[in-house]
């Protein structure tokens, strides 16, 4: 990849980072990146929440590149507005069928719900257990379970934030589907739940991100 291009993504990544809320996504496959190549990946999504939490969906733009930094594993930064994630990612099965386990962390500043400014800081960690079948060369299945920690700072002016501090599970289910042999794409849709309310019957909080996912070479 050329310095030219190179410098395209940066702007990408940069105009993508001045944007929306919080974010959850996947925006990778169970696959790492071959050694000694880099991955770009842009997404447009829409995020929420359902329960303690009032829901919103603004559009949520972000960035991603994954550097394949020896043999089955690659490393990763994800930015969208105020915040960023890193993460590694190790694949220990690779062929018709994939399995790929990360481990994410990041920072986050959210917008509450009916407030002009971010009013709160949010720590988070991932551990991603992603598993993709490949139907064809050009066609596969993203699938597995997530786990989510959540840290929220909240502040004098705190109202409905996005979510509340707390453990979750989650599962992700994604459609990677290759146009070129550099360029593919991958809807994708990612929901997490905390502890169960016995007296509610229900979980106190859900939250969901759902998107589309442009990848761009380290196939």
């Amino acid at each position: 990849m050329n310095k030219s291009v190179v410098l395209y993504f940066l702007l990408i990544m940069l105009s993508f980072g001045l944007a929306s809320c919080a974010s959850v996504s996947t925006m990778q496959t169970a696959g790492v990146v071959p050694e000694g190549e880099v991955r770009w990946a842009i997404a447009s999504t829409g995020t929420g929440s359902d329960g303690d939490t009032q829901a919103m969906a603004d559009p949520n733009f972000e960035a991603a590149m994954r550097y394949g930094f020896a043999e089955n594993w690659d490393f990763g930064v994800k930015i969208n507005f105020l915040g960023a994630q890193l993460g590694v990612k190790y694949q220990p099965v690779k062929g018709d069928f994939d399995l790929g386990i990360g481990l994410e962390a990041g920072y986050q500043w959210v917008r509450s719900n009916g407030l002009d400014n971010p009013s709160s800081h949010l720590i988070q960690f991932q551990l991603p257990i992603l598993m993709e079948y490949h139907f064809n060369p050009y066609v596969g299945l993203s699938f597995g379970p997530k786990f989510l920690g959540l840290l929220v700072a909240e502040t004098d002016e705190r109202a409905d934030i996005w979510a509340d501090s707390g453990f979750y599970v989650g599962l992700m289910i994604g459609l990677p589907l290759r146009l070129t042999d550099g360029i593919w794409f991958q809807p994708e849709f990612n929901v997490y739940a905390n502890a169960y309310d016995e007296a509610e019957n229900s979980f106190s909080t859900v939250l969901w991100q759902a998107g589309v996912s442009v990848f761009f070479g380290g196939l």
